[in-house]
């Protein structure tokens, strides 16, 4: 068999006759100096890590929030032509995202004009380029130029590490430990930050020992502060054994500090020590070290070990000690809308109503609950698509707007929840191709099967390299008995993508039960089989083109290894075939009976057994 995907288990996409184009964006550009400040990164250098954030890999300078633009700023004060020129390319240069240019051309602006905030432009922009060179010199300019300046230290520290350069990171790094704004206890978790930028960690680890021993010496009573740190440090540099082991030995000095237990906690679990960690934490609350985030982590702990009463009762203590906990309430009513009662998670959203953060997540939630009431009438669709409607903006927008078509199809009303698809403006193209698929799935669901393939055809023109769209296109062909466009497609997408698990089960299943290539088919379902093992679905295939070859106790095998694992009627059908035609009657007729119990409506189960007289 191959997998047949439901309307349900997707996320609703969708089309008809109407194009899904996504939303163009138009970039303006002008050659004036007032608006070069436009497309200029906007890098921060975090307190907790010490380190210049870049955008990524594939940033650019458009990627980040625009600063004030030196240029337009300092143009009135009679720069000379050669700087203005270096800054006015570094800016065309960034928003043709031409990173390298901007580079140098701002390392020069700066150079010449010896101003601060162009060095502190340059060093953002160089930092962007990944050009630790011109980023240190750039940095140290700044610093020059800027004596007071934290963030140009913490940028300059940053870049020596990771030029090897720890030597002269060390003395700038004291600086900033000194002279941040910071409790002390934060103190040597920036230093920590700093010294975990390079790739000489050997070097960096004696370096941060030095300045711990140091430290302690002068400030004996800072101890555990300076050793968490040092934890934290060797956790960064993957040498956790130690780290633990220090976390142990700080849990002795001070035994009442949360937050060494939770971080040990969290060093354990990320080990997949997660019993031990469980009961690092249940520990603290024994002994009588009630903090929140003790409580927060143990509830996050159990949910993944599913021990969901336990993790709710810590959110419930949550909730009663801070009923304003806007997070935790919500965390304990999605938890409740597993687990149950319902009714009690329903409370918990309808209190998160008007909050700015989780309103519009509220409302999705609240259509989920009503959607999924067991006893389904008219009025809980309703309730479900009121709350959907109110979903305006956010990560949930698209899903609540597909949910409202798929419910308004299950009242039996597609044209109305066609039009609503149509009605929807994708952000994206990744928008776009959920709002084909739903309309398509939504008129194979309505047995309109001619439209749906119209669909697909619109949505493939409109976005042909995807390859779920094509998939899907080629399932709804051979449900059609279009034999030949479910292959042609599923070799254009085996072409490119090989291990394509589900089409190679599907085409190698289709050749199988459609025409006669069965070693052709044989072929396939044997690759997709050697992809997953355990899938029933390919079992069943397997099972079924071993018999249609003649290899009938082979083919039995398979079955029954399928229907094991899965009481599907279909491998049923299939199974109970084999065993009538190789003679074993009484088998055949209690496999089916047995399928027809749970599926007494499905139509191949029933034609199998009509066609052998049962």
């Amino acid at each position: 068999m191959y997998r047949n995907n439901k309307a349900s288990e997707f996320h609703p996409p969708q089309r008809g006759k109407r194009n899904f184009r996504t939303r163009s964006k138009t970039l303006l550009m002008a050659l004036a100096v007032a608006i070069l400040g436009t497309a200029c990164a906007s890098h921060q250098v975090t307190e907790e890590s010490g380190t210049v954030v870049s955008a990524g890999n594939n940033a650019s300078l458009n990627d980040v929030s625009p600063t004030a633009s030196p240029a337009a700023d300092r143009a009135k004060k009679g720069f000379k032509k050669n700087v203005l020129y270096d800054l006015l390319v570094a800016e065309l240069a960034g928003q043709r995202n031409q990173i390298p240019v901007a580079t140098s051309n701002y390392l020069a602006a700066a150079i010449a004009s010896r101003d601060a905030a162009i060095a502190k432009r340059a060093t953002r922009i160089a930092v962007l380029a990944k050009d630790q060179k011109q980023g240190l010199q750039a940095a140290k300019l700044w610093m020059e130029l800027d004596p007071n300046a934290m963030e140009a230290k913490q940028a300059c520290a940053t870049l020596l590490v990771r030029a090897d350069r720890i030597d002269e990171a060390v003395p700038i790094i004291h600086v900033l430990i000194n002279r941040l704004d910071l409790p002390p206890d934060q103190r040597f978790l920036v230093a920590a930050g700093l010294l975990s930028q390079g790739e000489n960690k050997a070097a960096a680890l004696a370096a941060m020992e030095q300045m711990i021993a140091q430290h302690v010496a002068e400030h004996s009573d800072d101890e555990p502060n300076a050793l968490f740190a040092l934890a934290h440090f060797l956790v960064r540099i993957e040498k956790e054994k130690r780290a633990i082991d220090l976390l142990e030995r700080i849990i002795e000095m001070d035994g009442k500090d949360p937050t060494v237990r939770v971080y040990y906690a969290k060093v354990l679990h990320d080990r997949g020590q997660r019993t031990k960690a469980l009961d690092i934490l249940s520990d603290a609350l024994d002994k009588g070290i009630d903090d929140e985030d003790i409580r927060t982590n143990l509830a996050r702990f159990l949910i993944g070990e599913k021990q969901y009463k336990a993790a709710r009762k810590q959110l419930e203590l949550l909730i009663a000690s801070d009923p304003e906990n806007t997070e935790i309430r919500y965390t304990l009513a999605l938890l409740l809308l597993q687990i149950g009662p319902q009714n009690k998670a329903q409370n918990h959203l309808q209190h998160l109503i008007g909050q700015e953060n989780l309103t519009q997540k509220t409302y999705f939630n609240l259509g989920q609950l009503a959607e999924s009431q067991k006893a389904e009438s008219r009025e809980n669709l309703q309730l479900a698509m009121d709350a959907y409607r109110k979903v305006a903006y956010g990560q949930h927008y698209l899903d609540a707007q597909l949910r409202i078509a798929a419910l308004l199809a299950r009242q039996e009303n597609l044209q109305a929840a066609r039009a609503h698809l149509h009605g929807i403006l994708p952000e994206n193209e990744a928008d776009s191709i959920r709002l084909y698929q739903m309309d398509g799935l939504l008129l194979t669901d309505a047995g309109d099967l001619s439209e749906a393939i119209s669909v697909y055809d619109a949505a493939l023109e409109n976005h042909p390299d995807d390859n779920d769209l094509l998939y899907a296109r080629a399932m709804l062909a051979g449900r059609m008995g279009q034999v030949s466009i479910l292959e042609q497609d599923l070799r254009e997408l085996l072409s490119r993508e090989p291990d394509h698990v589900d089409a190679l089960n599907a085409l190698g299943y289709t050749l199988a039960d459609k025409t006669d290539r069965y070693q052709e088919a044989l072929t396939m379902i044997r690759k997709a089989l050697s992809l997953q093992p355990d899938s029933y679905y390919i079992l069943d295939s397997m099972g079924w083109t071993l018999y249609r070859l003649g290899r009938h106790q082979e083919s039995i095998g398979y079955l029954r290894r399928a229907l094991a694992m899965k009481q599907d009627p279909e491998v049923a059908a299939h199974l109970g075939e084999v065993l009538w035609v190789t003679g074993d009657r009484a088998a055949a007729r209690d496999v089916w009976n047995t399928a027809r119990e749970k599926a007494p409506d499905d139509e191949l189960l029933l034609e199998v057994m009509r066609r052998f007289g049962e």
